[in-house]
Parts: C-alpha cells; sequence; structure tokens
C-alpha cells in the first residue's frame, strides 16, 4: 500500500505593520476600558453585597432574612457573570460556575442556595475586588494622565496665562534641576509613562484574572463533581452486577438444579423399572426425565442471556445481539446500520447487549407479546439501542427488579434508559450509550 501523498502547505503570510499597530491599540483600549469601568461596577457590588447581607444576617432568626440572603447571592451571581464576561473580552476566559441543583420547596430553595459553595466564592468576589478595583483604577488613570499631559504640556502650557505655568506639570523635578525648563521635565516624564503605558494595564488586569480563577472558576468544582458522578456510576454497577449474580443463583437454584434433581430422581426409578423387567413404566419415566432434561436446558440458555457469549467477545456487538435475537421464544427482528464486525468499546457492547437480553427475556416472561423489534443505531459518537414489543405494557421501573437494573448497567457507562410501557400498547425500551 502506498503512503499518501501530503502537499506542503504555502507559508502562512505575515501580518501587516498596520494590522499589529491595530491590534496593539485594540488591546490597549480594552484594557484601559475594562480598568476604568471596574471601580463604578466593583462599588456597585460591594454596595449591594454589604447591604443585602447586613440586613439578612439580624433577619435569619425570623426566617426573612432567608429569600433576602438567596436573593443578595443571586445579585452576586449577576455581578460574577458580568464580570466573566469582560474578563473573556480581554482574553482572559474565566469557567462557568457549577452550582450545586436544589432539591428543596418553599424555603428549601432558599437553604439550597445559602448552601451552595459556588454562590459564596462569588459574593466573596464582590466584596475583595473593591480595594483591588480602587488600585488598579488609580493606577490606570494615572498612567494615562501621565502620558497625555506629560507628552502635551509643551504645546499648551505656553498658551496659559503667565502666571499660572509654573504651577502646572506633572513633576517637581524642576526644583532639582533648576536650569531645566518644566515643559522638558513634563515631556521626559510623559514618555517614560507612555513607554509603560502597555505593561501597567497588563499587569493589572492579570490581577483581576488571578482573583476570578480563584473565586469565579469552576474548574475544581466541576473535576468535584466529576469523580462524584463517576463513584456514584461505579456504585450503580457495582449494585447491578450483585443484583445479577443473586438473581442468577436464584435462577439456577429454582429452576436448572431442582430439575436435574428431578432428572436424577427419575434415572433412579428407571434403572429400578429396568432391574425387574418392568420395561413400560420404564420407558414412561426415561420419557420424563428426557422431558426435564429438555426443559433444563432451555432454562439454562435463558439464564446464560445474562453472561457475555463468546460471540459478543469475538464478533461483536451485532453479531452477539443477532443470536440474542434467534434464541428468544418471540419471534425478533433485528435492524442496525452498523456492519456486522465492526467492534464498538467493549463496556459499551456489553452494557448493550446486557440491556438487549434482559429486555427480551423479560417480554418472554411477562409481556405476552407476539413480536419483537430491536433497533441499534450509531450517530454523533452515541449509541442507540431501542427495544420495542407488542404485549400487554404496563412495565414500571422498580427498585430490585429487571429494568432498574438496566437503568443501574447504563449509568455505569454514563448511558441513559427511557422505558415507555402504556397498558395495553407494548413496552419500549430505548438507552443511549456514548460510545466516541
Amino acid at each position: 500500500m502506498t503512503s499518501p501523498t501530503v502537499l506542503p502547505q504555502p507559508p502562512a503570510p505575515e501580518p501587516a505593520a498596520g494590522h499589529d499597530s491595530l491590534g496593539f491599540l485594540r488591546d490597549l483600549a480594552d484594557r484601559s476600558r475594562y480598568l476604568l469601568t471596574s471601580l463604578p461596577l466593583a462599588l456597585c457590588s460591594f454596595t449591594v453585597l454589604v447591604t443585602g447581607l447586613s440586613l439578612a444576617a439580624p433577619l435569619l432568626v425570623l426566617v426573612v432574612g432567608l429569600p433576602i440572603a438567596a436573593a443578595t447571592l443571586d445579585g452576586a451571581g449577576w455581578f460574577a457573570a458580568q464580570e466573566r464576561r469582560r474578563l473573556a473580552a480581554i482574553g482572559h476566559p474565566v469557567g462557568e460556575p457549577v452550582y450545586r441543583h436544589g432539591r428543596g420547596d418553599g424555603l428549601g430553595r432558599y437553604t439550597d442556595r445559602l448552601r451552595d459553595p459556588a454562590r459564596w466564592a462569588e459574593a466573596v468576589h464582590g466584596l475583595v475586588q473593591l480595594p483591588l478595583a480602587v488600585a488598579t483604577w488609580s493606577l490606570a488613570a494615572i498612567w494615562w494622565s501621565g502620558a497625555i499631559v506629560g507628552l502635551t504640556s509643551w504645546i499648551w502650557s505656553p498658551l496659559l496665562p503667565d502666571g499660572t505655568q509654573a504651577h502646572v506639570g506633572i513633576t517637581g523635578l524642576d526644583a532639582f534641576l533648576p536650569g531645566v525648563p518644566r515643559t522638558v521635565l513634563d515631556l521626559v516624564v510623559g514618555v517614560v509613562f507612555a513607554a509603560t503605558l502597555v505593561p501597567v494595564p497588563r499587569a493589572c488586569t492579570a490581577m483581576h484574572a488571578a482573583l476570578g480563577s480563584a473565586l469565579l472558576s469552576s474548574d475544581s468544582a466541576l473535576l468535584r463533581q466529576q469523580v462524584e458522578h463517576l463513584s456514584h456510576s461505579r456504585a450503580q454497577v457495582v449494585h447491578a452486577e450483585a443484583q445479577s449474580l443473586r438473581r442468577l443463583e436464584r435462577d439456577l437454584h429454582d429452576g436448572p438444579q431442582q430439575r436435574l434433581i428431578r432428572l436424577g430422581m427419575d434415572l433412579s426409578t428407571a434403572e429400578r423399572r429396568l432391574s425387574t423387567d418392568d420395561v413400560d413404566e420404564a420407558r414412561v419415566v426415561i420419557a420424563e426425565a428426557r422431558r426435564q432434561t429438555d426443559e433444563a436446558l432451555a432454562e439454562l440458555r435463558a439464564l446464560s442471556r445474562g453472561i457475555a457469549p463468546p460471540v459478543l467477545a469475538d464478533r461483536g456487538l451485532v453479531a452477539a445481539l443477532v443470536a440474542a435475537a434467534v434464541t428468544c421464544t418471540v419471534p425478533t427482528v433485528l435492524q442496525t446500520d452498523v456492519p456486522e464486525g465492526t467492534r464498538l468499546p467493549a463496556a459499551v457492547e456489553n452494557a448493550a447487549y446486557f440491556v438487549a437480553c434482559e429486555a427480551l427475556a423479560n417480554v418472554a416472561k411477562h409481556a405476552g407479546a407476539t413480536h419483537v423489534d430491536i433497533t441499534l443505531l450509531t450517530a454523533d459518537g452515541v449509541v442507540d439501542l431501542t427495544v420495542t414489543d407488542d404485549g400487554r405494557g404496563g412495565a414500571q421501573v422498580l427498585p430490585g427488579h429487571g429494568l432498574a437494573g438496566l437503568r443501574d448497567r447504563a449509568a455505569g457507562v454514563d448511558g441513559t434508559i427511557e422505558v415507555t410501557s402504556a397498558a395495553g400498547h407494548g413496552t419500549m425500551v430505548h438507552v443511549r450509550i456514548p460510545c466516541a
């Protein structure tokens, strides 16, 4: 097989000097605008938070303080959202918050917000941002004023009345350098301010970005939430496997094991009949033993659907579903857009196969159906598996039952399951499993 030909990429055109200048000026303007507007917003945020929290604190014992405190935290969230938007506009994006999902009603919805550390972090940001905004606003105002006044004082200073010229300027160095004109000293200082006009706003905005990342970013909270989700999913998988093993043990004890005991007893009876030349009675007992063998084999085949067959490991999900459809006691049709032999992640194949087998087992035992449709589709990195029957319907997802086990098994691979089962209209089990 020949290797693909890689065509050389044409060199990227270098940006024109005019574009660099425009980008430089735009960045300076954006950062300066951010710094000069930070103080008014910080004052508003500080005023709202201090007023709201001061009003809510003494009223908490009367319960009236709960909605006031919750509304204050909502206000902190609004100011935090504005700060995230403003930081993103100057190239310092901050992650979105991860709030705890409230489950309470009535006063509970207020206490849920008061227990949320992300909301309190936003409130702390709204309080501590004020001293930082005062400092950075002052620096930005001083640097812009120094640059503008210093660079232009030689133009407008001679136009002032004679008595005021000696008192206008930005430097007092003329006291130490009496021979140097004030306008020259102002020009030198203005050049220094202008030369440092870029790094100073950048340093100031970097301090605001650091504060925002520390208090407004939810990266650690998101990571903690993902860990909690994975721990919960793992617990669900362990629970589902334990339930499956207990059910398999119970079914083996109540089904094939009892039939095998009966088979042994029947064979012993047939052996005694043959020893007494009672051939007709022995023939009847042997026929009954053969029936018990067929029934035990059928039950073992049904139970084996809960164990991954070799065909799943060897040939993939589609071939395993075909085998499950063939062995189902209800006529089953499989439709799929996955070519046979295509392999999906092992965890996805196992979960989808066990969901389909459990659904088929439920159909055979409880649905009273005459037809089953299995649909397996893949799109956008998601496996869609649907098992639909035309039975009596009315299935419910109850703790400890098969459908609840399907939900736990799907959750173990970050999947979701939906059961639709109206009485008299059959049952549809739809599971979605990400496989990207």
